[in-house]
């Protein structure tokens, strides 16, 4: 009786894993779009935001390059601070953690992407 019990344990414990694996995959995908949604929103008018394309502002450095340039926590900190730029026509933009977050996870995809 008790292997049966055990046995019956696991099985829920491991369909349990299996459905939060999947929801937290489907809780990041729709974390990164939002992402790129704000990126594309805020930033691509002088940013590449894409894998491959090339930023409209000549200077400007595509978003994909951007997670390799700073360590994660600094990285959060200038997201969130509105990314204080070297220029003057860069808006400063305050971004919510929420939004952050999504950031984040976008160009976190974009660097695994190299």
């Amino acid at each position: 009786m008790l292997c049966r019990f055990t046995s019956r344990a696991l099985l829920v414990m491991a369909l349990s894993l299996g459905v939060s694996a999947a929801a937290q995959a489907a809780t990041t995908k729709e974390l990164r779009s939002r992402g790129k949604a704000i990126l594309e929103e805020k930033c691509s008018r002088c940013h590449a935001v894409g894998t491959r394309d090339l930023s409209p502002l000549k200077g400007a450095p595509p978003m994909r390059t951007i997670y390799g340039r700073f360590a994660p926590k600094e990285l959060r900190a200038e997201i969130q601070e509105g990314m204080v730029s070297r220029h003057r026509e860069m808006p400063q933009i305050d971004f919510s953690d929420e939004d952050t977050d999504a950031i984040m996870a976008y160009l976190y995809a974009l660097a695994l992407r190299k």
